[in-house]
């Protein structure tokens, strides 16, 4: 006898940017960044993109949740949300700022504000949100307001990328079948204390340095593994490392794992791959 019983479907596309089956058969698109115009006077947009990659090969998107709104993180919002007019799940603190630069093409309703420490009903969902707080960056007002981005090169979104140093949203989600997930970027803000509390079956997480030392790197994941009380640890963001030096990162996530089981650790880190599809089911057989 076999029985499986599916818990959830996944892809990392690039950067944070994921798309999320549920099993009752809405999609969630996480941090729309992908495919943006080339900028040769800023050529470190380039370790952030992925080409090939467009707003078409997305499958659906019933709900946008956004962690915060830096252009890498929400450059293609608008191609999304011309395609599929999804809700787009935003900090209040930048709710009217996207009505504001998508107020052509999404209605004020379709806008859903949430608040740190919240709990809020979707369909097929629970969202638990949580303060969060961006990696340090020398970024001032007035200079992220003086010109647009490397990344959109849009001045209507200069304002939102400003916003988001400010606004950084952390958050957990509970599946209607009981299956639990978090979304954790950015400085760990307390985020281990929740972690261990709720215990999650399975963490999607930034990469905790832009360093590039194998072993340095795998410890820092190590420890993340050890306070996350997941089973399962997926990285996100780590685009750069595969832009800049393709192979760094699966040889630091074979030696986080090594280490993982060296100390004993039940929790691994899934090196996933952008854009290939994953799914999670739980499974009973006999013997």
């Amino acid at each position: 006898m076999k029985l499986n019983n599916h818990s959830l479907s996944f892809r990392w596309i690039n950067c944070q940017c994921f798309e999320f089956k549920l099993p009752n058969g809405k999609t969630i698109i996480t941090d729309p960044c992908y495919d943006y115009p080339e900028n040769p006077e800023d050529r470190i947009a380039d370790i952030f993109r992925l080409r090939g990659f467009h707003t078409e090969d997305l499958e659906a998107c019933d709900y946008v949740i956004l962690n915060h709104t830096h252009s890498d993180h929400m450059v293609n919002l608008e191609d999304v949300i011309r395609r599929f007019q999804p809700i787009v799940i935003c900090h209040s603190g930048v709710a009217a700022q996207i009505a504001e630069v998508y107020g052509d093409i999404l209605p004020l309703t379709s806008i859903y504000a949430v608040d740190y420490n919240g709990r809020y009903e979707f369909d097929g969902f629970v969202l638990h949100t949580y303060h969060g707080m961006h990696k340090p960056q020398r970024m001032m007002w007035d200079g992220c307001m003086s010109k647009a981005d490397g990344i959109s090169q849009q001045e209507k979104l200069k304002r939102l990328h400003t916003l988001g140093s400010l606004f950084n949203m952390n958050f957990i989600i509970d599946l209607d079948n009981g299956f639990r997930m978090a979304f954790v970027g950015g400085l760990d803000d307390g985020m281990a204390h929740i972690l261990e509390d709720k215990r999650p079956n399975i963490a999607f997480r930034n990469k905790l340095t832009n360093g590039m030392d194998v072993d340095v790197v795998s410890d820092d994941w190590v420890s993340f593994m050890t306070e996350a009380h997941a089973q399962i640890v997926v990285p996100m963001h780590f685009e750069v490392w595969e832009n800049m030096d393709p192979g760094f990162s699966e040889k630091t996530f074979i030696e986080a794992n090594r280490k993982a089981e060296e100390k004993g650790l039940t929790a691994r880190v899934a090196p996933v791959k952008r854009t290939e599809w994953y799914e999670i089911t739980l499974s009973m057989q006999s013997r």
